[in-house]
């Protein structure tokens, strides 16, 4: 039996790239092509490796798993666990899916008689690892399907968000928050909640002194060590409450809030307030920012009034 390492290799690559270009696809994970062909090449190597003699050991399954662990991360990088968890999941039902469909094409295309392999593996099957894989193949399934569902989901909450303040522009993504029920005390005006690190963007050097010298704690006892006057004469105090708890959140008038909609142009609603959070509001960092959806309401009939006019 002879064994062609360039081929073997170029296929590995081929489909390596294909199984990880389609798991982010099934997740809506973001790729750069250079990571996604290094992962497929190391991916390749692993398998010529595994050919040579006494490489018993990367044919185990602990073998494998490190291998699909290592692929995952230089393709995508890490963020967090849940999200290595679901590229991870999603590469094996991607890689089942699309090697299930090959001996499916192989077997249908079949004129005379199962293969040699095929019938192998349907001879030696037993019924553990047919309730094992099945059950596996499930519950894969299952997770990769919800994921795609709950993104969609929440590609359809997603707003491209400006805020104006100062003469400065801070440009984000924020998701309808159909939770977010907090108001300024006066006014009852909603409230944006947006993270630290894209309000700095258009702050004064004073108030990011003051903001990053402080815990988030300590913001509201110490507000009156801040050296900008304009900025403190737009603070508010917005009281809200989590399970179990209490607190209160520093937040500011901005000049402008500007939202796209899908489809139409650009939406101003002035004097909007941001209530600054302090830690990461989106663990991959899809989006920095909750939209009250009283704030979304009042698009659709500032939407409708133009549509009419």
């Amino acid at each position: 039996m002879y064994i062609y390492a360039d081929v073997l290799f170029i296929i590995n690559i081929m489909m390596n790239s294909m199984i990880l270009m389609l798991t982010a696809w099934t997740v809506g994970a973001t790729y750069k092509v250079w990571r996604i062909l290094l992962a497929a090449a190391v991916g390749g190597c692993y398998v010529l490796i595994g050919m040579m003699p006494n490489m018993e050991f990367f044919h185990t399954a602990i073998a494998k798993l490190v291998m699909s662990w290592l692929l995952i991360y230089i393709a995508f990088g890490y963020t967090s666990k849940r999200r290595s968890f679901l590229l991870l999941a999603s590469f094996y039902v991607v890689s089942f899916i699309l090697g299930g469909s090959i001996v499916g094409w192989v077997y249908f295309w079949q004129v005379n008689h199962y293969s040699h392999t095929l019938v192998r593996i349907l001879t030696t099957l037993s019924w553990e690892n047919v309730l094992w894989g099945s059950c596996l193949g499930s519950i894969l399934i299952v997770t990769i399907i919800r994921r795609m569902l709950s993104s969609t989901t929440r590609q359809q909450s997603l707003y491209r968000v400006k805020i104006e303040y100062n003469g400065q522009v801070a440009e984000l993504t924020a998701m309808l928050d159909t939770g977010n029920s907090l108001y300024t005390t006066v006014g009852h005006k909603p409230v944006v909640l947006v993270s630290q690190y894209i309000i700095e963007s258009i702050l004064s050097e004073d108030v990011v002194t003051f903001l990053r010298e402080n815990v988030p704690e300590m913001w509201l006892v110490n507000l009156s060590q801040c050296a900008d006057e304009k900025w403190l004469s737009r603070t508010q105090i917005i009281p809200y409450h989590g399970i179990g708890s209490r607190s209160m959140l520093l937040a500011f008038r901005a000049d402008a809030l500007l939202v796209s909609l899908s489809g139409t142009a650009e939406i101003r609603i002035q004097n909007v307030v941001i209530g600054i959070y302090s830690g990461a509001l989106s663990e991959d960092g899809t989006y920095a920012g909750l939209l009250h959806p009283q704030i979304i309401n009042e698009l659709y009939k500032k939407e409708g009034a133009s549509i009419c006019a």
